[in-house]
């Protein structure tokens, strides 16, 4: 029986598997993924970040599922319910109150990204960028960049819109982002890909992403693809644990996640062809960094035949995923707020989204360096932090017959393949990867 305090749960998986890829694709680095994957000997680097999200982000958001599953409740309850399963200080709670406010950050910056492309999507369509050159599509872009109340509106906006979401709760408003959002985002996605086909020269596409060019390998490339599969699925914000208390119980976690991390990769592959093919036929270097995204991108899109249309339709597809997944990482904080403080589904929305709002307020009108350096301490340093903490609680201190409760639905040696992870591999590489971020 579920306890009477918790919403009725979605009725099968296939909900959670959509909605977690959503903010995983959300989370799947535009400005960065297509740039490395390509400077990093292309083919050596995919493998190196596959391995890295299947050894690392998947069994750690297995683990987040689970206690959620367990626990039936906001994040901190779900932890303080684990605590005492495993007899361990209760204090543990304070682990998902900090996956929650890094799952704001991470929101507030996904809200500021869909408010850009939709900008984008409006200036290609419109025309504005026809007959522009690089230096014109760079001086319209610090316009924009400039103009903080245009883009503060627009947040506002746009955390209205999520916060509506959000108070519709995970059956009717995330699972109209899983239902009708993702499949229409991928359908777009597929015809801009289409497009690319039939207007752009993929073999320096094939040469950049596919190649086997053992000589680009770097040592560090290995901490690169690290941090980028690390943050992809939304491991280490307290979305495992959010979703994983409102979802049946007594799902293949692990099939389920696997299939996110699938899904997630295919997403990848997709947008990095229809990027750099863009970029390369318009003679512009893959870079990383969003003056890729909002300059060189968007250059590109406006000098293709048809590329006004297809380029809007590509940054409206950027532009549903990031707000898709602003709702997405704001749950956690939203249960906490409303279960925890008594605040209620209306009161945690209406809340979790003013702070994304004054995230917003305050990055724009006080010093938008703030966002950047955000952006650094949160994937530096607190998510490993946070990985860290959670392999460490999971692996070494949860009860194995209370784990094995869970993940019944799993074969035994996938279980048993999942705690070894879990408890001997990813401590010592969240800790590496934490130490080389503070240094």
């Amino acid at each position: 029986m579920l306890d009477d305090n918790v919403p009725q749960p979605w009725r099968a998986r296939t909900t959670l598997v959509l909605t977690l890829t959503l903010v995983a694709v959300g989370l799947g680095n535009l400005q960065r993924l297509p740039y490395l994957v390509g400077e990093y000997g292309g083919g050596a680097f995919f493998l190196a970040y596959v391995a890295s999200v299947m050894l690392l982000s998947v069994p750690i958001l297995i683990a987040e599922i689970a206690l959620g599953s367990l626990g039936r409740g906001s994040p901190g309850l779900a932890m303080h319910w684990a605590a005492s399963a495993a007899n361990v200080d209760s204090r543990w709670r304070h682990l998902a109150l900090l996956q929650a406010f890094l799952g704001l950050i991470m929101a507030a910056m996904a809200a500021l990204m869909a408010v850009w492309c939709c900008r984008w999507a409006v200036l290609i369509f419109e025309g504005d960028l026809a007959a522009a050159s690089v230096i014109d599509v760079s001086e319209i872009y610090l316009e924009h960049i400039e103009d903080e109340p245009g883009q503060f509106l627009g947040s506002l906006a746009l955390v209205v819109i999520t916060g509506c979401l959000s108070a519709l709760g995970v059956r009717l408003g995330m699972g109209f982002l899983a239902w009708a959002v993702l499949p229409m985002v991928a359908i777009t996605l597929l015809g801009v890909l289409d497009f690319i086909f039939l207007y752009t020269d993929l073999r320096s596409v094939s040469e950049f992403l596919f190649a086997r060019d053992l000589s680009a390998w770097r040592l560090d490339a290995i901490w690169v693809a690290l941090s980028s599969a690390g943050i992809t699925l939304g491991a280490g914000l307290g979305v495992g644990m959010a979703l994983g208390a409102q979802s049946p119980p007594g799902l293949p976690w692990g099939r389920s996640i696997l299939a996110v991390a699938v899904l997630d990769t295919a997403f990848m592959i997709v947008t990095a062809v229809i990027v750099c093919a863009a970029l390369f036929e318009a003679n512009v270097a893959p870079a990383e960094g969003l003056a890729t995204v909002f300059i060189g991108l968007a250059y590109a899109f406006a000098n293709l035949p048809l590329g006004e249309t297809y380029g809007a339709l590509f940054y409206f597809s950027m532009a549903c995923i990031a707000a898709g997944a602003t709702v997405i990482l704001v749950e956690p904080t939203v249960l906490v707020i409303g279960r925890e403080w008594g605040a209620g589904r209306l009161g945690g929305s209406i809340l979790a989204h003013t702070l994304i709002a004054l995230i917003v307020a305050i990055c724009l009108f006080f010093d938008v360096a703030i966002l950047a350096n955000l952006a650094t301490l949160t994937v530096d340093w607190l998510i490993p932090a946070s990985l860290l903490a959670m392999s460490l609680f999971v692996g070494w201190l949860m009860p194995r017959p209370v784990l094995r409760g869970e993940l019944y639905r799993e074969p035994l040696w996938l279980f048993w393949l999942w705690w070894r992870v879990l408890r001997w591999l990813i401590p010592p590489v969240c800790a590496a990867w934490l130490i080389r971020g503070l240094l």
